[in-house]
C-alpha cells in the first residue's frame, strides 16, 4: 500500500512539472510586418519569463537564422518574399518538436547592413526590426480611419508555402486552409479563383500577391455579440447606417474573407443578424441589421487578431480581458493648424474601442484601472483637447470623452503591442466650411456657369472591363449627354476628354483650374470580384462638396431603378484636389450581368445623364 501511495506521489510530482513546463512554452499565433518591410513582428501567447533566441549566419544565399527555443508555433510553417526592403525573403518554421524551437530565417540582398538588425522583446511579442529609426516611426498602425482607406496593402509581397510532405505522388508543398485562401484569391485578372488543390507538385512553391492584411476565417456569436475572428491584423472605417431595414455597415480595407463563412447570416437575436462578405477585391463588409445599430461599437483584442462586435447593453457583467492595465504616459499636443493628436501609453496590453459622434468621440478603455487629470493637464499643449473629460465604465474601465465638431475627422491608430493609442483629429478651419455652400446661399449665387465634366479613364485607362465592354466607353456616352442637356440649359461646359484619350489624373485637375470650373463631375462605373454587387453610388471628400453631392445623389437615385448604395466621403484625386465642389459618381456595377446590360442601353445612359444635371440644378436652385 505504501509502495502504491509513494508511486502514485512521483507520478503527480512529474504531472505537475509537466504541467509547469507546458504552460511555459512560448506559443506564437502569427507574423505580421510593417509597410516599408522593414519589421517583422512575431504576436505569442501565454506568459514566460525568458526568451531565449539563438542566431547563425551562413551564406549561398547570406541569411540569418534565429532559433526562439521553447517555442511552438500555431500557425503552418510559411515563407514570405519581399520587396520594399533589403530583406527578401522571411521563412518561419518549427524547426524542432523535442526539444521545441521556432526558427526564423531572414534572407536578405548584399546592401543589406546586419549592424542594423536589431531583436526586441515587447511583452511575450518579439519584433525584428531592420534599422532602429524604422522601428520609432513606423510602430503604429491604423486601425480606424473617417476616410476610405487604400487598398492592397501589401500589394508589392508576395506569400508562399514552405512546408514539406510526402503522399503517395511523392514529394509536394502541403497547403494549408489559410494559405489556400490568401494565395490564391486572385488570379491575374483580380478575379477569384474557385478551386485549389490541397497539394501543389513542384519542386518550388507558387508565389503570388498577397492583396490582404486580414484574412477572416470564423465569426461567433456571444450572447447577441459577434467575435470576428482571423489572421493579421484589424482595421475598419467609418461605420454607417443604412434603412428598409435598418442596417449598420462596417468596411474592413485590405481584408479577404474565407469562403465558408462568406455572406453566412448569423442570427444575434429576434430580428437581428450579422453577415461578412467580400465587398470588393481587398476590401470586406460587415453588415449588421438591427433596430438597435447606434449600441453596437467594435472592440479590438490585445493582438488585433479579432474584433468584437459588441451591443452596449450585452456586455455588462462580461469579461472582456483577464489582466487590467495602467496608463504610463500622456500626452495631447496641437500638430498643426487643423490638427491635434492625442497619445496614450498603457502598462499592458489594452483592450478598446472607440465611436464617434456628431459632436464627440468615445474611447471605451475595459481593462484600463485608472486616469490622472492633473497628469494629463500638465501634458497638455492643445487647446482643441482640453475639454476632454472621463467617466467610469461598469465594473472596470473607463470612458474617454473627447468634444468634437462635425467636420471633425479621425484617424486612430495602435502600436503592434496594443500598449499605445493614438488619435488624430483633423478639423477643417471656421473660414473653409463658412465657405461651403448652404442650400440657401447658393440658390442666390448667380455665378455657377462653368461646370467641368470628367469621362472617367480613357486611352489605354480603360478602367472596369466585363466580357469586352469598357468603363471609359460607358463613361464618355454618358458625359456626353449630360454636356449637351447642361449647354441647352445655358451652362458653359468644358469636358475633359471628348474622345477615346488617356488623361492623367493631375491633368484632369489642371483641366478644371485652367478652365476656372465653378462645379466639377466625374462619371465612373463600378466593379466587384463578384457579381452580385450592384447599385448607385455618389461621393465628394472636400467640406464644400458636400451639399452639392447630396442634391445630386437625391436625383440620380430617385430617377434610377437600382440599389442605393449611398453617400461616401473618399479619398479620390481628382475630388480631393480641385477647389471647387467636386462629385465622383459610380453609375452602376459593370461586374453585375444584369446591371452591364441596361448600362448599355441609350435608356439608362440617358436616364443617368438627366438625373444628374436635374441635380445639379437643384444644387442651384434652379429647378
Amino acid at each position: 500500500m505504501l509502495k502504491k501511495l509513494i508511486l502514485i506521489f512521483f507520478i503527480l510530482i512529474i504531472n505537475l512539472f509537466n504541467f509547469v513546463s507546458a504552460e511555459e512554452v512560448l506559443k506564437i499565433n502569427s507574423i505580421n510586418f510593417d509597410n516599408s518591410d522593414n519589421m517583422i513582428f512575431l504576436t505569442a501567447a501565454s506568459k514566460v519569463m525568458y526568451i531565449n533566441v539563438k542566431s547563425m549566419k551562413l551564406s549561398n544565399p547570406n541569411r540569418i537564422s534565429f532559433d526562439i527555443e521553447n517555442a511552438i508555433l500555431t500557425k503552418p510553417n510559411s515563407s514570405w518574399s519581399l520587396k520594399n526592403s533589403d530583406i527578401t525573403q522571411v521563412k518561419l518554421s518549427q524547426f524542432t518538436t523535442n526539444p521545441n524551437v521556432v526558427r526564423l530565417v531572414i534572407t536578405y540582398n548584399k546592401n543589406f547592413n546586419v549592424n542594423k538588425l536589431k531583436l526586441y522583446r515587447i511583452d511575450n511579442n518579439i519584433v525584428f526590426a531592420y534599422d532602429k529609426k524604422t522601428f520609432n516611426n513606423k510602430f503604429l498602425s491604423t486601425i480606424y480611419d473617417d476616410e476610405k482607406s487604400t487598398n492592397n496593402y501589401y500589394e508589392y509581397t508576395t506569400i508562399s508555402e514552405d512546408a514539406k510532405t510526402t503522399n503517395a505522388n511523392g514529394e509536394a508543398y502541403i497547403k494549408t486552409p489559410e494559405a489556400i485562401a490568401v494565395q490564391n484569391a486572385f488570379n491575374n485578372k483580380n478575379e477569384l479563383v474557385k478551386k485549389t488543390p490541397t497539394y501543389v507538385q513542384t519542386s518550388k512553391p507558387k508565389v503570388q500577391k498577397l492583396k490582404s492584411k486580414f484574412y477572416v476565417n470564423r465569426i461567433d456569436v456571444k450572447r447577441g455579440n459577434a467575435l470576428i475572428r482571423g489572421i493579421g491584423t484589424i482595421a475598419i472605417e467609418s461605420p454607417f447606417v443604412i434603412s428598409n431595414p435598418t442596417r449598420l455597415v462596417f468596411d474592413m480595407p485590405n481584408t479577404y474573407v474565407a469562403q465558408e463563412i462568406r455572406n453566412k447570416e448569423y442570427v444575434l437575436g429576434e430580428n437581428e443578424t450579422i453577415k461578412i462578405g467580400q465587398f470588393e477585391p481587398t476590401k470586406a463588409r460587415i453588415v449588421v441589421t438591427s433596430e438597435d445599430v447606434e449600441k453596437f461599437r467594435p472592440i479590438y483584442s490585445y493582438d488585433s487578431q479579432s474584433i468584437f462586435l459588441a451591443h452596449d447593453d450585452r456586455i455588462l457583467g462580461m469579461k472582456l480581458y483577464d489582466r487590467t492595465s495602467a496608463i504610463y504616459t500622456y500626452s495631447a499636443k496641437k500638430v498643426n493648424d487643423t490638427t491635434d493628436a492625442l497619445h496614450f501609453v498603457f502598462t499592458e496590453p489594452i483592450i478598446h474601442s472607440i465611436k464617434k459622434f456628431s459632436n464627440r468621440l468615445e474611447i471605451n478603455l475595459y481593462n484600463s484601472s485608472g486616469f490622472d487629470h492633473e497628469a494629463y493637464k500638465r501634458n497638455l499643449n492643445s487647446e482643441f483637447l482640453a475639454k476632454l473629460r472621463t467617466d467610469k465604465l461598469p465594473y472596470v474601465g473607463i470612458k474617454i470623452i473627447v468634444p468634437i465638431k462635425k467636420t471633425t475627422n479621425i484617424n486612430y491608430q495602435q502600436s503592434f503591442d496594443n500598449k499605445q493609442l493614438k488619435v488624430i483629429f483633423e478639423t477643417p478651419k471656421e473660414a473653409e466650411i463658412k465657405t461651403s455652400p448652404a442650400p440657401a446661399i447658393i440658390k442666390k449665387n448667380p455665378n455657377v456657369k462653368t461646370i467641368i465634366i470628367d469621362a472617367g479613364h480613357g486611352g489605354s485607362d480603360v478602367g472596369a472591363t466585363r466580357e469586352g465592354i469598357y468603363e471609359k466607353d460607358l463613361t464618355l456616352d454618358m458625359s456626353k449627354r449630360l454636356a449637351t442637356i447642361l449647354k441647352k440649359k445655358g451652362f458653359d461646359v468644358e469636358m475633359v476628354r471628348t474622345n477615346d484619350t488617356y488623361v492623367s489624373l493631375q491633368d484632369r485637375v489642371l483641366f478644371t483650374e485652367k478652365n476656372k470650373g465653378d462645379l466639377f463631375v466625374s462619371i465612373h462605373v463600378n466593379s466587384s470580384v463578384t457579381p452580385e454587387g450592384n447599385g448607385l453610388e455618389t461621393h465628394y471628400y472636400t467640406p464644400q462638396s458636400y451639399d452639392f453631392a447630396q442634391a445630386v445623389h437625391k436625383e440620380f437615385a430617385s430617377a434610377i431603378n437600382a440599389k442605393d448604395r449611398g453617400l461616401f466621403k473618399s479619398k479620390f484625386y481628382v475630388i480631393n484636389h480641385t477647389t471647387c465642389p467636386s462629385i465622383l459618381v459610380e453609375t452602376g456595377f459593370i461586374s453585375n450581368p444584369e446591371e452591364r446590360k441596361e448600362l448599355m442601353t441609350s435608356e439608362r445612359k440617358q436616364k443617368t445623364a438627366e438625373a444628374i444635371a436635374k441635380g445639379i440644378l437643384k444644387y442651384l436652385g434652379k429647378d
